[in-house]
């Protein structure tokens, strides 16, 4: 129905009523209201002041996700991949950090500061709720003026404003920018008490966000209550509801007969699990045999869809959370405990339920595949780094048995990797913060993770199997869920040259490239400096990968066909897909094409969960790396120029902890040349770029606003 009317809304080219819309359509009005409503929130229909409907395009306005800085410049990030734009023109509107927007372009331009938009309209808050610890706040009041007699003379005479205390919080999230003045109620909270409020009314022009109390977290700032604050900012789900919870109650303990009969026997194949020493959930174990023409890599994947219905109260809860949740020291998982830590977990030495995908390789080469329904028993619960030590030669705790199908693994995973390669895939591997905490949940360490051959070999192995079951549901023309990276914007590229050029890299990459282009030019720098840097411009010039329904390819692993398939107990799009593959295998295409209509919208809620996601584990991480660097003032420490804007420049430390350094604590004037990316002193014509490698001096750690200053030395 959605797709019916956003169709209609194009063809009619102007705003139309819902009465009008139902009638055209011939569809009840309920319905034609709730779908508007869904199209509202998803921003691909515009709602104007006299209550009529269009599309945004007709108008001439862009669907968009608001982005606020920290320091409340608010930008545009269009939900069609393309480059951001400054809003800079709201009227009495102002959206907040993630809302769901539709902006007019105003002015085009080779950066997100040049670029600029107007505010149309705000047609999804991201949040209701926001965490805030409490303070008292000033403002003026205006005063009524005076009438002043002298003689006969009479006068207003205007007085001053009067200065009055109220109520205020200071959000735990930077990104909101806004005063907040609280309402209402305290349920016994007072100044500096960290609370979780409701918004009554949203802010405007000159006019505060006003919220109210629901919920107390504590007293300050600790480190468990900034990760609760984290949660509810970003609007977590964490415990279960309790119908899905008595659901998961009703599961059986263990496989039985019944959930076998039927099924592949794949109990006798020697299969095992390779995963982090803290790993929880096992959703995927492999498997390699020889064959005459080559080998045959078993990719076995637990069988979620076999314990949650589809419609169900785990379902239902699965759909709203979208993925699991991976914070330091806490896991919010997509299913409850019951299901990802023992049912459906590929726990060793006991039997499990699977979807099984057979490919056979010759040379690196996937010349066939075969999916079944299958029953499994893993040998082994292998971790990635006592499978490391192995391929180094170290000592291990690897069963003498599993060691030489290890190193055939290993051989195989290096030649998928290489054909992946020769074909243009795009190999980032950013670092990524490794961090150990004490017992109160505080770090004590953080380093940059090593990525070893074991962790390669897996990678290697679920990116051959996403990318073959994605292969057999086009083929077959089954709807699906398919995990999409687009052709980057030729705007976003142009950047990217000029970057480059002034990097003295001058390299034309053109309005088009293959990925095999950008793969060289990482290989060609890997070795400089500033090849990190580098490779983050690289990295931010592309799209986003999200999740369609339309096969529209992976422009980053070069491949025609993506999908999501190997994570069931963590990501929805992954028990979509086994769900839309066991009707396939029933021979039930029929069936399937019934949730065709599902796809889109289903594809949209899964890419907006793991945005969110994503944004909580890198506002956790950077808290704990915050938290890290507190009580190491006074230290030096050499790192990287990895951002220059006007108000100063960031250094990124080898162990991934990133800071600023501000220009009032620089030696001179600088100018920002935003189109080099550089700040040039006025006097001393010193020029700070992207990539210089400095040595700094750590400043001040704001653990409250999650702020690490550094000085230059």
């Amino acid at each position: 129905m959605t797709e019916k009317i956003c169709g209609y809304l194009r063809e009619q080219n102007r705003a139309v009523d819902v009465f009008d819309l139902a009638d055209a359509l011939d569809l009840p009005i309920e319905d034609v209201s709730a779908a508007l409503n869904e199209l509202l929130a998803q921003g691909r229909v515009f709602l104007s002041k006299k209550g009529k409907y269009a599309a945004p395009e007709t108008l001439g306005l862009i669907p968009a996700r608001a982005v606020v800085t920290r320091g409340g410049v608010p930008y545009a990030r269009p939900l069609d991949g393309s480059p951001d734009m400054k809003i800079s023109r709201s009227g009495e509107l102002r959206a907040m950090h993630g809302d769901t927007v539709l902006v007019r372009p105003e002015r085009a331009g080779g950066s997100a500061e040049s670029r600029l938009c107007e505010l149309a309209a705000v047609t999804q808050r991201a949040a209701e709720k926001l965490v805030a610890v409490l303070k008292m706040g000033k403002r003026f009041v205006e005063r009524k003026p005076v009438l002043v007699r002298r003689g006969r003379e009479r006068r207003l005479v205007r007085q001053p404003p009067e200065e009055i205390e109220y109520l205020s919080a200071q959000p735990c999230d930077l990104h909101v920018a806004c005063g907040v003045e609280v309402t209402g109620d305290t349920l016994g909270a007072g100044v500096g008490d960290t609370v979780v409020l409701r918004v009554v009314d949203w802010p405007r022009r000159h006019v505060p966000l006003k919220a109210e109390v629901i919920r107390v977290l504590g007293r300050g700032l600790d480190i468990g209550i900034q990760m609760d604050a984290l949660v509810e900012t970003h609007g977590l789900p964490v415990a279960f509801p309790a119908e899905a919870l008595s659901e998961a109650a009703a599961l059986p303990d263990a496989v039985s007969p019944a959930d076998i009969a039927g099924r592949f026997d794949a109990r006798g194949v020697d299969l095992f699990t390779i995963d982090g020493d803290d790993a929880q959930d096992f959703d995927d174990a492999v498997s390699l045999e020889k064959t005459a023409r080559g080998w045959r890599l078993g990719v076995h994947i637990a069988d979620v869809s076999h314990y949650v219905a589809w419609g169900g109260a785990i379902d239902r809860e699965a759909l709203r959370r979208g993925t699991s949740v991976y914070l330091p020291g806490r896991t919010l998982p997509m299913l409850p405990e019951k299901l990802c830590n023992n049912l459906c977990s590929l726990m060793p030495d006991v039997d499990r339920l699977a979807m099984s995908l057979f490919l056979e390789l010759e040379d690196g080469r996937v010349t066939d595949s075969r999916l079944e329904n299958s029953v499994i028993h893993s040998r082994a619960r292998l971790t990635y780094a006592e499978v490391n030590k192995l391929f180094a030669g170290e000592e291990n705790d690897v069963p003498e048995a599993l060691r030489p199908i290890l190193f055939d693994m290993d051989a195989q995973a290096r030649l998928l990797r290489e054909r992946r390669h020769a074909r243009g895939s795009i190999d980032f591997d950013m670092p990524e913060p490794e961090l150990t905490l004490d017992a109160d949940g505080y770090p004590v360490d953080v380093q940059a993770r090593v990525r070893g051959e074991a962790e390669r070999l897996i990678e290697d192995f679920m990116l051959a199997a996403n990318e073959a079951v994605a292969v057999m549901a086009k083929s077959c023309q089954l709807p699906f869920l398919y995990r999409v990276h687009e052709k980057p914007d030729p705007d976003r590229l142009e950047s990217l040259s000029l970057f480059l050029t002034n990097m003295n890299h001058p390299v034309r990459i053109g309005r088009e490239p293959h990925p095999r282009q950008l793969q060289a030019l990482l290989e060609e720098t890997a070795a400089l400096p500033e090849a990190a840097v580098i490779k983050h411009q690289l990295l931010r010039s592309l799209k986003r990968a999200c999740y369609m329904a339309e096969p529209l390819g992976h422009f980053g692993l070069a491949a025609r066909d993506y999908c999501h398939f190997t994570s069931p107990i963590r990501r929805y799009p992954d028990l979509t897909a086994h769900r839309m593959l066991k009707l396939l295998l029933a021979g039930g295409l029929s069936e399937a094409q019934k949730w065709e209509a599902r796809m889109q919208e289903l594809a949209a809620q899964s890419s907006e969960r793991e945005f969110e996601a994503a944004s909580a584990e890198r506002d956790a991480d950077d808290l704990m790396k915050c938290h890290y660097m507190h009580g190491r003032e006074g230290e030096e420490f050499d790192g990287v120029v990895s951002g220059v804007h006007s108000w100063g420049y960031f250094v990124e430390l080898p162990n991934t902890v990133e800071g600023l350094v501000r220009v009032r604590d620089l030696d001179d004037y600088y100018e920002f040349d935003e189109a080099r990316q550089r700040l040039v002193g006025e006097r001393t014509h010193r020029e700070i770029r992207l990539g210089d490698r400095v040595h700094v001096l750590l400043a001040r750690v704001d653990t409250a606003a999650c702020e690490i200053d550094f000085m230059p030395l």
